[in-house]
C-alpha cells in the first residue's frame, strides 16, 4: 500500500535543512555540556586557589601580630601559661572569624597544643595535621581531614626572634569550597542557557530558511536537481549559439535577396561566400565527428555568436573526433563559459574604445596524455590581484547591468576541479587574458 500524503510529505520533510538542524543542535548542546564541565572544573579549583591564598595570606599576618607573637612566646613550654595564652588568644581569633571567611583558626605551641580553636572542647588537645615544615620555617598550604573535616589550610611558624616558639594554622572546610564554587556555576549556567537560547534560536532561523531555500530536499534531491540544472545550462548554452547562427544567417539571407532584387548580383555572391572557409570547416567537422560533435557544434554556434557582438572567432584544434572521451555537458560548461567570457571582453573593449580589433581564439591539443583547451581575447584582461577571486561564485570583473553575473567561471572552476584538472589565468600577449584548462585525459595512463 502507498504511504499516505502526509507520510510522503513527512518523509520529504527529512530534507539537509532538517540534518542541518540536528546535526547544529546537537553540536551546540554538546557544546555547551563540555563548556559547563570545564567551568564547573575551573570553579572548584579557583574556590580553592582563593581559599589557600586566603589562608596562607591570614596565618602569615598573624605570625607576624606582635600581640599573637608575644602571648605565644610567653607560653611556649610552660603548661602553667597556657590557659592565660587561651584566654588572650581564643577571643581575639573568634573576632578574625566573624571577619573573614575561613572556618577556623588555630594557634598552638610547638608540640601541637592548641590555645585556641573553634569548638572550645578541643582546646588543650594536639592539633592533628602536618607541622614539620612549619617548624622548618616554612609555610605549609594542603588539603588535610582534621577535627572539623576536610579543608583548604595553611600553617607558618610563629617566630620568637630567631626561635620558633609556636604555630599558627587557619583552613576553609571543602564543603564551603563547594558551596563557593556552586554559587558560582548557579550565575555560569545560567548565561549559558541564555546564550544557548540565542544560539537555538539563531540555528532554527538558519533552518528555516535554509528550508525554503532548499525545497526541503535532501541531499540526494538536491545534487539530482544540481546535475540537471548543469545539464540544462549546457543545452540552453548550445541553443543561444545555434539561435545566434541562425538569426545571423537569416538576415544574411535577406541582404542576399534583396540585393539580387536590386541587380547587384556581384555584391550578393561576396556577402554569400563571406565567412565561409571558417564556417564551412566547423560545419564539415560537425558533420565528420559523429562519435562526439560537441565542440564544433558548440564553436559553430559561438561564431555566430560572436560575430553578432562584432568579435572574431579563430579556431584550432588538435584532438581528433571522439578521442576526448569527456562528458558532453563537461565540455559544454567549461568550453561554453570560457568562450562566453571572452567573447563579452572582446565586445566591451572594442565598444568602449572603437578599435574594430576585436576577437577570440581557442586551441585544443592533447599534450602528454592531458588535454589542454586555451581561450584567449583581445579584451582588457584580468588584473593581477582578482584572478583568484574570478573563480569564486558571485564574483566578476563586468558590469552587473541587471543581469547575474560571477557564475560561469566558478562553473568552469567546479568542473575542472571534480575532473581532476587545473585551470589558470595568465596575460595574453595582445594585453587581454588567456585562460588554460589542463585535464587528465580519460584513459591516458592505459595509452602509455
Amino acid at each position: 500500500m502507498a504511504p499516505s500524503a502526509p507520510r510522503r510529505q513527512a518523509d520529504r520533510r527529512r530534507g539537509i535543512a532538517r540534518t542541518f538542524l540536528t546535526a547544529a543542535a546537537a553540536t551546540l548542546v554538546a557544546a555547551a555540556v563540555a563548556v559547563f564541565a570545564l567551568l564547573a572544573v575551573d570553579a572548584r579549583l579557583s574556590a580553592q586557589a582563593a581559599a589557600s591564598e586566603t589562608s596562607r595570606v591570614l596565618v602569615e599576618t598573624l605570625a607576624q601580630d606582635p600581640y599573637v607573637t608575644g602571648t605565644v612566646a610567653a607560653a611556649h613550654g610552660d603548661p602553667d601559661a597556657r590557659a592565660d595564652a587561651t584566654a588572650q588568644l581564643q577571643p581575639y581569633t573568634d573576632a578574625i572569624l566573624a571577619a573573614t571567611g575561613v572556618d577556623y583558626i588555630t594557634i598552638m605551641d610547638t608540640d601541637r597544643t592548641r590555645y585556641t580553636h573553634p569548638n572550645p572542647e578541643r582546646i588543650g588537645g594536639a592539633f592533628v595535621g602536618s607541622i614539620d615544615r612549619a617548624l622548618a620555617g616554612e609555610t605549609l598550604t594542603e588539603v588535610y581531614e582534621g577535627t572539623l573535616g576536610p579543608s583548604m589550610r595553611a600553617t607558618t611558624p610563629i617566630r620568637s626572634g630567631d626561635e620558633v616558639v609556636g604555630l599558627v594554622s587557619a583552613g576553609v572546610l571543602m564543603h564551603d569550597i563547594s558551596a563557593a564554587a556552586t554559587q558560582r556555576l548557579v550565575v555560569t549556567g545560567a548565561i549559558m542557557a541564555l546564550f544557548l537560547a540565542l544560539g537555538g534560536t539563531g540555528v532554527v532561523m538558519m533552518f528555516r530558511r535554509l528550508d525554503r531555500a532548499t525545497d526541503s530536499r535532501g541531499a540526494g534531491e538536491l545534487q539530482v536537481a544540481f546535475a540537471a540544472q548543469r545539464e540544462l545550462s549546457s543545452v540552453q548554452t548550445i541553443a543561444d549559439a545555434l539561435r545566434s547562427q541562425v538569426h545571423e544567417f537569416d538576415n544574411r539571407l535577406h541582404t542576399i535577396a534583396s540585393l539580387i532584387e536590386l541587380g547587384r548580383t556581384d555584391e550578393a555572391l561576396r556577402l554569400a561566400t563571406a565567412r565561409r572557409d571558417l564556417g564551412q570547416r566547423l560545419t564539415d567537422r560537425v558533420l565528420h565527428a559523429t562519435d562526439q560533435p560537441v565542440i564544433a557544434a558548440l564553436m559553430l554556434g559561438k561564431t555566430a555568436q560572436a560575430h553578432e557582438l562584432g568579435v572574431e572567432m579563430h579556431f584550432e584544434t588538435h584532438l581528433e573526433p571522439g578521442t576526448q572521451g569527456l562528458d558532453a555537458v563537461d565540455v559544454v560548461t567549461i568550453l561554453g563559459n570560457l568562450i562566453d567570457n571572452a567573447v563579452d571582453a572582446a565586445a566591451e573593449r572594442r565598444t568602449r574604445t572603437g578599435d574594430p580589433d576585436a576577437w577570440v581564439e581557442v586551441y585544443l591539443a592533447s599534450e602528454d596524455d592531458a588535454l589542454v583547451f586555451q581561450v584567449t581575447d583581445s579584451g582588457d584582461g584580468v588584473p593581477a590581484a582578482q584572478r583568484e577571486r574570478i573563480f569564486r561564485r558571485g564574483v566578476s570583473t563586468k558590469p552587473a547591468e541587471g543581469a547575474k553575473r560571477g557564475f560561469g567561471l566558478a562553473l568552469v572552476h567546479e568542473t575542472v576541479a571534480q575532473l581532476g584538472g587545473t585551470v589558470e589565468v595568465a596575460s595574453a600577449p595582445s594585453g587581454g587574458a588567456e585562460f588554460t584548462v589542463t585535464l587528465p585525459r580519460p584513459g591516458g595512463e592505459e595509452r602509455r
